[in-house]
């Protein structure tokens, strides 16, 4: 439940900054808000200050700037009028320009706000845990044949550099495979003490929309820490135990373990180097419904990564370039949509991005303040689309309108609008479709 409370304040945020942008430069331009709400729907609560009326409304997908001069143009349609009657501080009677700003105010600010997110990332610095940079194909647990068999990549190869980048962990792997779908990278890999090279083309993973080689971490199975109380506990293993072997097969790393579990055993007999002393201990195991790996206690070791924090305007900078980096990739991921990416996977709606935010607040703020702005890029992106009824339809009809030196008519206005919600309703259903699927899970 708190991970569900973290998630909605958290989009709250995000949609209440964007909204913000469109106030602020409606006032600015002379334009009256007549409503200003944080969510759709039923509304729950409501105060009014001056001219707006200020909202939180059931359904916290999105918000609203309600602008005055909604009632002129439905009377110039209900009126059949060729132009929609100007009024003092209305919408449609500011200018063009005007209406192109307030527009565009609203994704500037979540532009601005990632900018702002990361820098405080930058600013504070992070941690997290990755493992080392040696690898093992996927190809050696399943039939499936991958670029990293076709580079000839082998079972604990490390990856040194791609395409010149160091890589010394595997989040650095997957850093740079993850955003090259379709590239050919050079690979310099270090095998039993020798260093060569060879080059990959990393396929695009149509559930992500991420490239992929075909490659896990190689995990040893030296056990970090026991969690109390747990069937490992239990069992009689230790930190700094290294399993060698289950049920009398051998094992070198995490898949090697995974795979000698796979049918599932409620019990296994497991080998342990403990120093010099060789020791079998019979292991119970749990298995979660919702698909998790099997519970065991056993914590893995790690390598923990700390990036110090920096000072302002260093860390302005940093900002700025990330949330540049990610204007990039966001882009890019728009183009994998027309290339056969699985929609039901790799489009999220309200219900699952709730749940992400929610689950990596309560674990992590720089990882919080990081899909933050990769939320607020995705909406800065997303609403200047040309599509009507999005931000960017608004200002591709107003810069029409500067081209052409007269107002649109009403109608034309009315049916762009209609096809734009079409679209979007389109994507909102495809997106809950995508968080009943995940749910269902």
């Amino acid at each position: 439940m708190i991970q569900i409370i973290f998630g909605i304040l958290a989009l709250g945020v995000v949609i209440f900054i964007h909204e913000l942008g469109h106030f602020l430069a409606a006032r600015m331009c002379g334009v009256t808000v007549e409503s200003f709400s944080i969510g759709w729907g039923p509304v729950l609560l409501k105060k009014k200050y001056g001219n707006t009326e200020y909202r939180l409304s059931a359904f916290p997908i999105g918000g609203y700037c309600g602008m005055k001069g909604e009632h002129a143009f439905r009377e110039a349609l209900d009126r059949g009028l060729s132009a929609i009657p100007s009024e003092p501080g209305s919408f449609y009677g500011a200018s063009a320009v005007k209406r192109i700003w307030i527009s565009f105010a609203g994704p500037l600010a979540n532009l601005l706000f990632a900018v702002l997110a990361l820098t405080i990332v930058s600013a504070t610095g992070y941690s997290y845990n990755t493992h080392g940079n040696r690898i093992i194909p996927s190809s050696v647990y399943t039939q499936e044949r991958t670029p990293a068999d076709d580079a000839g990549l082998m079972a604990g190869d490390r990856i040194l550099f791609i395409d010149a980048k160091q890589t010394e962990t595997w989040a650095d792997i997957q850093q740079t495979i993850a955003v090259s779908a379709g590239k050919e990278l050079t690979i310099k890999f270090e095998r039993n003490g020798t260093t060569q090279t060879t080059r990959i083309v990393p396929s695009l993973d149509k559930k992500t929309g991420g490239g992929r080689i075909g490659i896990y971490p190689w995990v040893p199975l030296t056990i970090a820490s026991i969690k109390p109380g747990s069937a490992a506990e239990t069992a009689g293993l230790r930190d700094k135990d290294e399993i060698i072997a289950v049920n009398g097969t051998s094992v070198s790393n995490y898949m090697d373990f995974i795979t000698a579990l796979s049918d599932k055993p409620e019990q296994v007999t497991i080998r342990i180097q403990r120093n010099d002393l060789v020791i079998d201990y019979l292991l119970v195991l749990l298995y979660p419904d919702d698909g998790r790996d099997i519970e065991t206690g056993i914590i893995w070791d790690t390598i923990p990564i700390t990036v110090p924090g920096a000072g302002f305007p260093g860390s302005l900078v940093v900002g700025t370039q990330e949330t540049v980096k990610l204007m990039s990739l966001t882009f890019k991921s728009l183009g994998l949509l027309f290339k056969g990416v699985d929609l039901g996977e790799a489009v999220s709606g309200p219900v699952r991005i709730t749940l992400m935010i929610g689950e990596v607040a309560s674990t992590s703020m720089s990882g919080l303040g990081e899909l933050i702005a990769i939320i607020c890029v995705s909406l800065f992106l997303m609403n200047l689309l040309p599509v009507p009824v999005l931000d960017g339809g608004q200002i591709m009809l107003a810069a029409i309108e500067l081209v052409i030196r007269k107002q649109i008519k009403p109608k034309i206005l009315y049916n762009a609008q209609l096809v734009g919600m079409a679209l979007i309703m389109t994507v909102f259903l495809l997106a809950l479709f995508s968080d009943i699927r995940f749910l269902s899970r």
